[in-house]
């Protein structure tokens, strides 16, 4: 077999978004966009994809079919509350995708297509000041309060600046962590699997050691036990591999790697 890091960097490669997959739903989210604005018109701010799409960081739709391409729509003003925001997008995607599921998810309306889902968030600037570290978006349910402040470009800034540091192999293997989160139900979410790859220190500049590096970090504490379960198997697998290398048991390598992060 060739080398680990050979195998992880082809794999990540294979768990990407593909160019075909891209240009169509590059396609759809122009159309979407463009009826939103056309719905809306003069109370819009803005309209903008966010989220791993936008970072290139998600996984193929072929891989994950829940993945989705999140996009924000901003208001001007914050005239309704949340439910109210989300119950005219809810309507006007309704009335779009007629042959589609839509269904309110809050804080978003979840559109499914056949190659890929949407999820609309309504958000708003925070008195008009147009800065991102004003923006404002519905709060989980269990807050008190109905908007919270989110930056949606800072992640992404973060992620481009570890990525240019560690020699591009931050998106790599926040890609191996989301398919190794996927085949275990999702115990994280995306957002804090990339948090967590951002915030990380990796001495050596090979993939396979950024992948060892980040698994070796993962704490059991204040954890769920779904969470606890999988932070348990990736040291394990992490651990076997490793005594697997020392040992130059070459083809057991192969084997266990097919068991830790199989080839689609």
């Amino acid at each position: 077999m060739s080398d680990i890091n050979s195998y992880l960097a082809t794999l990540a490669k294979r768990l990407s978004v593909t160019k075909e997959e891209r240009e169509k739903i590059d396609t759809s989210i122009n159309y979407l966009k463009g009826k939103i604005w056309e719905r809306f018109q003069d109370r819009l701010s803005k309209v903008e994809v966010f989220g791993s799409y936008d970072r290139g960081t998600s996984l193929s739709p072929a891989i994950d079919q829940n993945a989705d391409v999140d996009i924000l729509v901003i208001f001007k003003t914050n005239d309704y509350q949340p439910n109210t925001f989300l119950n005219h997008l809810n309507e006007f995607a309704k009335n779009l995708y007629q042959r589609s599921d839509v269904s309110p998810d809050h804080p978003a309306i979840t559109i499914e297509l056949d190659h890929v889902k949407f999820e609309l968030v309504p958000a708003y600037w925070e008195e008009n000041t147009f800065s991102a570290n004003d923006l404002m978006i519905p709060a989980p349910r269990n807050k008190e309060i109905r908007w919270i402040e989110t930056e949606p470009q800072q992640l992404k800034e973060d992620l481009e600046a570890k990525n240019n540091m560690e020699n591009q192999m931050i998106t790599p293997l926040i890609k191996l962590i989301k398919y190794l989160n996927y085949r275990h139900g999702k115990p994280y979410d995306s957002y804090v699997i990339e948090k967590f790859a951002i915030s990380r220190s990796y001495p050596d500049k090979e993939l396979k050691n950024y992948l060892y590096e980040f698994i070796n970090d993962l704490d059991t504490d204040d954890q769920t036990e779904m969470q606890i379960a999988f932070i348990n198997e990736l040291k394990l697998r992490r651990e076997n591999l490793l005594n697997l290398e020392k040992n130059h048991l070459t083809d057991y390598i192969e084997q266990e790697l097919q068991k830790f992060l199989p080839m689609p």
